[in-house]
């Protein structure tokens, strides 16, 4: 363990370390030289999410999949049902505990405490499913250009109520 710790350790401060000097003495070295860099305006950055990664934080926090996404108000409702659930689950199970063997109201708590982990499961598979979708789309550019009017349509016989949807490609 201790060794473990040791190793960890240092590869964070050779990290850390390293790299700074590193760009140092590049920056040095272009300083020196003269170039005639010219920076490219027009290049767009797009970040990238990880579909599996934003899964298996779903997975192991309640909203964690969804806050990585950056969807912070989805993050905190899959975080309120996930974890109410689970005390709900809690709440009947203690009472099933504390009824006579074999009587109707421990068999209904059971019953209860059975529904919840059912649901349980539903929501996780739900919110990992959501992670996953939300960060493949993450990217995804949902300008202007996608639209719908509904409205009246322009016909020389006459108006009429129509549905217009216009996508741009």
């Amino acid at each position: 363990m201790r060794y473990l710790l040791t190793m960890m350790v240092g590869l964070f401060v050779i990290t850390v370390g390293v790299e700074p000097v590193f760009s140092r003495e590049i920056l040095k070295k272009a300083q020196s030289q003269s170039f005639n860099v010219q920076e490219d305006t027009t290049m767009e950055v797009h970040k990238k999410k990880s579909p599996t990664g934003a899964m298996f934080r779903s997975l192991a926090i309640p909203g964690w999949g969804q806050f990585y996404n950056e969807q912070y108000v989805k993050s905190a409702l899959v975080f309120a049902g996930e974890t109410t659930l689970i005390a709900l689950s809690f709440y009947y199970n203690s009472q099933a505990g504390s009824r006579e063997s074999g009587s109707v109201d421990e068999a209904y708590y059971k019953d209860r405490r059975n529904l919840m982990y059912w649901l349980l499961g539903a929501v996780v598979l739900l919110s990992m499913l959501d992670a996953y979708i939300d960060a493949h789309l993450y990217d995804f550019d949902a300008g202007p250009d996608l639209s719908m009017r509904i409205g009246t349509l322009d016909i020389p016989t006459g108006q009429q109520i129509g549905l217009s949807i216009r996508a741009g490609f």
